[in-house]
């Protein structure tokens, strides 16, 4: 049997993680506690077999969850650092774009999507719990560096507009 637990400090990405599992018909027994600090969302695999399946599994959810709570925090905190001579509106707009390009398929921007999940699955094949706070402040520089690029491309995207 392989359990995988994850922390926040949040119960509501404990609560979409739960939805987003009831959803998929996967053979996995899952508990949720409150130890201490964290909400803690534990998963049990009680196959030896498709162990990577399992790990894919989990990497997914944790990379929805991140993707939910925490990229247009990092879109917006980019652009208001990087392009704070724009006017707010602007600035707004850059966000949008950047939340736009973010809908295309993974091949056109740079496989946003295969980065984060092989950055959680790597970590979850190693250790035997996550924390959800921690592994996005530490552990996520290359999702974040593309992220970056991204909205660098959608600033460029919006000059052209505006000049044209």
């Amino acid at each position: 049997m392989k359990s995988i637990c994850i922390k926040t400090i949040s119960e509501e990405k404990i609560n979409y993680m739960i939805e987003l599992i009831e959803k998929v018909p996967i053979n996995i027994y899952m508990s949720n506690y409150r130890f201490k600090t964290y909400d803690n969302l534990i998963i049990h695999y009680p196959f030896e077999e498709n162990i990577e399946e399992f790990y894919d599994f989990v990497s997914i959810i944790i990379k929805k969850c991140i993707e939910n709570f925490y990229e247009e925090e990092f879109i917006n905190k980019n652009v208001e650092k990087n392009y704070f001579y724009l006017s707010s509106i602007e600035r707004k707009y850059i966000s949008e774009i950047t939340k736009k390009v973010l809908e295309l398929p993974d091949e056109k921007i740079g496989y946003k999507n295969d980065i984060l999940k092989n950055l959680i699955k790597n970590y979850i094949k190693e250790n035997k719990s996550i924390i959800i706070e921690g592994f996005v402040n530490f552990r996520i520089k290359e999702y974040k560096e593309l992220l970056d690029r991204i909205v660098e491309v959608s600033v460029f995207s919006y000059l052209d507009l505006i000049t044209f």
